[in-house]
């Protein structure tokens, strides 16, 4: 008998394409969702930013009222547009009719829950040299913790955006 050798061919059934389109699909959907969910770590980071941004902006521009144009602290309040959490906590405060508030968000440090409470205690409570002096001495103290803030912000966004990529494409790798 002579052995009958068939050709080679690349043609495959339309189920084995289905199934390894399901597979990429899936692997692309993975890898995407691991992704978001690196992406979702972050929030807090990026609300602890944008707080003490909100509240280093406050100051400045308070320090630039008390200086010179002097208007009511409720007006103030209301003159500049700021993140949702510092929106809040300025209308807590002047609902309270500007009483010391406690400041419990859980994306604040100690440190940073603290130096807020007790700067909002403190302004509109004397004449303007003082609270001028005293928003002077703060100012360094704002900036060094918005800049800690944002530094914190930009190495978890890459870190846990980059190790949520990685994973799903370590789970996609597996899977197939």
């Amino acid at each position: 008998r002579s052995a009958k050798l068939r050709p080679f061919t690349t043609r495959r059934c339309n189920a084995c394409i289905g199934a390894d389109m399901l597979k990429i699909f899936l692997c692309v959907a993975l890898v995407a969702l691991c992704s978001l969910a690196g992406f979702a770590l972050t929030r807090k980071y990026k609300l602890r930013k944008t707080f003490m941004y909100d509240l280093h902006n406050f100051n400045e521009r308070f320090i630039g009222e008390v200086s010179y144009t002097r208007i009511p602290l409720s007006a103030f309040f209301d003159k500049y547009e700021y993140g949702t959490d510092f929106t809040a906590v300025l209308a807590e405060i002047k609902s309270k009719n500007f009483k010391p508030v406690r400041i419990e968000f859980p994306y604040l440090t100690e440190t940073e829950k603290r130096l807020a409470q007790d700067y909002f205690s403190m302004i509109g409570k004397s004449d303007a040299k003082s609270q001028g002096n005293y928003l002077g001495a703060v100012r360094a103290e704002l900036e060094k913790e918005k800049t800690d803030s944002e530094a914190e912000y930009k190495k978890y966004f890459a870190l846990y955006t980059k190790l949520g990529f990685l994973f799903g494409l370590i789970v996609a790798i597996l899977l197939v």
